[in-house]
């Protein structure tokens, strides 16, 4: 059974770290599926900000004399 959660990435940086301290043969795979699941995510988000960054940055028309 899989579970969808969503969740603030300060919330899962806060659940890797914890997983960070358990032994590794045991969070090892969490830490994984986690990353796997959230690197797209994470990635598009940033793609998005840089585009509507780049939008505001757009000088705007100016008429011709």
């Amino acid at each position: 059974m899989q579970i969808k959660l969503d969740l603030h990435i300060e919330t899962v940086n806060a659940a890797l770290t914890g997983l960070g301290k358990l032994p590794f043969e045991y969070s090892a795979q969490h830490i994984t599926a986690i990353q796997q699941q959230a690197a797209p995510q994470v990635q598009a988000a940033e793609q998005e900000a840089k585009a509507k960054e780049a939008q505001l940055s757009l000088p705007l028309d100016q008429p011709n004399d």
